[in-house]
């Protein structure tokens, strides 16, 4: 149990508390105006908040008024689910990331090994990483190139700056062309060590994606004849490059060419989280679930709807099936 504050310092975390709840002043401002870094100031509104000095209340989300994460999960056999209202959000993948990277400040504790998987929707929210407890973050898999420019990885970039933070970065692409490639990488130690890192997790963010066109980075880097290999053995998603089909099971297609965390391995973690937005993407979250890969889900509205109206629908028409067999058997006795 943490020992309890002077009464001069608490002074001190009410001065920093009302410049940040009350004046809105960032953490970076009140840091340069007291000589502390951003992380130990979301550190001490942190204290403030644990020792009573700050009190905070939490409405509910527009988005789950009517209980649409309780229903969402339940579907789909989680342990829990966020859903994202983006109705009003002209950055999309930017509030995505941010909710994800906020799961992951309630969720983080002391001591803990933290994976996030590299992807456009956490790097888009770089600004908004959680100043965490003393623990290890894995970077679960490499970037991509998907333009001229060279990928971003300020999400560990800012992670890294946190003195509290262990950072195991994974330094190669998440994909390459030739299979001997992949492999000549990923025995080189500073490659091997942090694939190894990514046993045993007590949390994993991961971003769940359809193997379609549109809607998959790795889709994107792919040749012609390697999208449609994976369409043919099956594939339905992915997972940081993980490919797998309706029922969550592995699809090996690019398997020999991907430098990331392995579907296992997520498995294994204590709880993995995947982050998801768009209708489009309803199988993949479904397939993910099924193949016990997710045990929270982070999605928006119109994909949480899709999810559930789309269940109603398969179930309605197992059941008329279901329906038209009993008739023809009654009408054959």
């Amino acid at each position: 149990m943490s020992t309890a504050p002077t009464a001069r310092h608490r002074r001190f975390l009410a001065q920093l508390a009302r410049e940040h709840y009350v004046l809105s002043r960032s953490k970076v401002e009140i840091g340069k105006a007291h000589g502390l870094s951003r992380f130990q100031v979301a550190r001490l509104l942190q204290e403030a908040v644990d020792h009573g000095v700050v009190t905070i209340s939490i409405e509910a989300e527009s988005a789950d008024e009517d209980g649409l994460a309780a229903r969402l999960a339940q579907r789909l056999g989680l342990s829990s689910a966020v859903v994202v209202d983006l109705e009003e959000d002209a950055d999309e993948s930017r509030r995505m990331g941010r909710a994800a990277l906020s799961y992951v400040d309630r969720s983080a504790r002391a001591g803990m090994r933290i994976g996030l998987a590299w992807s456009r929707t956490l790097d888009a929210a770089a600004e908004f990483a959680p100043a965490l407890p003393r623990c290890t973050v894995v970077q679960l898999a490499g970037a991509l190139q998907l333009g001229p420019r060279r990928p971003s990885t300020g999400i560990f970039a800012r992670l890294g700056q946190d003195a509290a933070v262990t950072m195991v970065r994974l330094p190669a692409p998440l994909l390459v062309t030739e299979a001997d490639t992949a492999a000549d990488l990923s025995a080189l130690p500073e490659i091997s060590s942090a694939l190894e890192a990514a046993d045993d997790l007590d949390l994993a963010v991961v971003s769940v994606a359809a193997w379609a066109e549109g809607q998959s980075s790795v889709w994107e880097k792919c040749s012609p004849e390697q999208r449609r290999a994976g369409v043919a053995d099956g594939a339905v998603a992915e997972a940081s490059g993980r490919l797998f089909d309706a029922a969550g099971d592995e699809v090996d297609t690019i398997d020999d060419r991907v430098i990331a965390v392995t579907l296992e391995q997520l498995r294994n973690a204590a709880t993995t989280v995947g982050v998801a937005r768009g209708a489009p993407r309803a199988e993949a979250v479904r397939a993910a679930c099924a193949g016990g890969i997710l045990d929270v889900a982070i999605v928006d509205t119109s994909l949480a709807l899709e999810i559930l109206d789309g269940s109603r629908a398969e179930a309605q028409t197992e059941a008329q099936v279901e329906a038209q067999v009993e008739a023809r058997a009654e009408e054959s006795r």
